[in-house]
């Protein structure tokens, strides 16, 4: 039962992150403009691209904490959640890397998770995520997680 959750919920974060709208793509223009998005039609969902930890018998693991890093400035780009929040993701083992408006339009960034128990780094991984006119998605790197 538990397997099978798992598996809908990688299958439902999968198709969350297929573009919903596309832009013009214009090598000229400015990344970091949105005048190529103003025609964009794009759904009113918030997309959060999820990372799921387990360990070695498939269990989810639940962090004390984590962050994520923008790898080309430093900053702290972790994703705000309330205690209740963190409480039930922590139950599945699922945790947020990155979601919709943290990044501008039309932008590739280089992430880094790092999870954490008892105040020591658990995990480690590199990712790069992505964002077209309307919403953010996974590029590079293995969402699903083994301890």
């Amino acid at each position: 039962m538990i397997k099978t959750l798992r598996k809908l919920t990688i299958v439902l974060a999968a198709l969350l992150m297929i573009p919903l709208s596309s832009c013009n793509s214009n090598d000229d223009s400015d990344l970091d403009s949105n005048s190529d998005c103003e025609g964009a039609i794009c759904t009113t969902i918030l997309v959060r691209v999820m990372v799921s930890i387990t360990d070695q018998n498939q269990n989810p693991v639940a962090l004390d904490s984590f962050k994520v890093i923008n790898l080309e400035n430093g900053k702290d780009i972790t994703v705000s959640l309330t205690s209740s929040e963190l409480e039930g993701l922590q139950e599945f083992g699922q945790y947020p890397l990155i979601e919709d408006g943290i990044l501008g339009f039309n932008q590739e960034q280089n992430i880094q998770f790092k999870g954490f128990i008892n105040n020591q780094e658990v995990v480690s991984s590199d990712y790069t995520v992505g964002t077209d006119c309307c919403h953010v998605g996974l590029v590079s790197g293995d969402i699903a997680l083994t301890l």
